[in-house]
């Protein structure tokens, strides 16, 4: 009888949790962003990194889906003061990694969480206040007084590389094979993915230049594909690509879709390990 109501009580427990857990993710949004401040003699390392600290604050709270909704008719300007102030009241639990620290200069990957109903609050506020830089550092400073050391142990430069979403030959885009992209270039030692483009270094260019289904009789037909990785400097200069080549032989009965989106990703996933070595040497180059 006691191991039974042991067992009640754990399971519970354990729906508690759940619960609880399921009510705290829907008072709050995840949040993340990366930037980068250059080292220069006028400014000490610790203001440097304080001026990333808040340019990747910045950057985190103007990507997220809740701020961009009540953004919508503002102007650039408002739209960085509403970052700020939400960042100053709404922004919980900031963690702080360190990409990069060296002599060229500091980069810093923030995450946290953003308080939905507060976002509304600060949104519907009729004038907001003028936000000028100093104050900017000082909310930076309140919010993460220490920020922790480099994870990196190297005087080498990391540049930023941003991953395009894939473009296809008729003109369209899909961000649906970026996070795969993501998780294959995270094993790579001098490879750091940026979550904005106006701070990336390089440009990572994906491309379905080719996809044709061809009949070969009654039941079978013949699929070729092509899938091309450019590596392009911010400035648009290619770099160096790599293309991938295949063709399979489907049967009628078979999903294409299915299919299709299988074959792309094992395209790429071969694309950045053919590229992956010149990844790793231009990029430290």
């Amino acid at each position: 009888m006691m191991k039974s109501i042991l067992i009640k009580l754990s399971v519970l427990g354990m729906l508690i949790n759940t619960i609880s857990q399921a009510r705290a993710d829907s008072f709050f949004v995840d949040v993340r962003g990366t930037a980068c401040s250059e080292i220069n003699e006028e400014q000490t390392r610790s203001e440097i990194r304080y001026k990333a600290y808040d340019k990747a604050v910045l950057m985190a709270v103007k990507k997220c889906p809740e701020v961009k909704a009540v953004a919508q008719n503002m102007d650039d300007h408002s739209y960085n003061i509403l970052a700020y102030r939400i960042a100053d009241k709404a922004l919980n639990d900031v963690t702080v990694i360190t990409v990069q620290d060296d002599n060229e200069k500091i980069c810093l990957e923030i995450s946290g969480k953003l308080a939905k109903e507060q976002i509304a609050e600060i949104a519907s506020t009729e004038k907001l206040p003028y936000l000028n830089e100093d104050k900017a550092e000082k909310i930076a400073k309140q919010v993460n007084t220490v920020l922790p050391k480099s994870i990196y142990e190297t005087d080498s430069t990391h540049p930023l590389l941003y991953i395009k979403e894939m473009e296809y030959y008729n003109g369209k885009t899909t961000s649906i094979f970026t996070t795969k992209i993501t998780e294959q270039l995270s094993f790579e030692p001098h490879v750091l993915v940026t979550e904005s483009q106006e701070l990336a270094d390089y440009f990572l260019v994906p491309k379905l230049i080719l996809s044709k289904l061809e009949p070969i009789n009654e039941k079978n037909s013949r699929y070729s594909m092509s899938v091309m990785i450019e590596l392009r400097k911010n400035d648009g200069t290619l770099v160096d690509s790599e293309t991938q080549n295949r063709y399979i032989i489907i049967s009628k009965e078979q999903n294409t879709q299915e299919i299709a989106h299988k074959l792309i990703e094992k395209l790429l996933e071969d694309g950045i390990n053919a590229l992956s070595g010149k990844l790793n040497s231009l990029l430290r180059d």
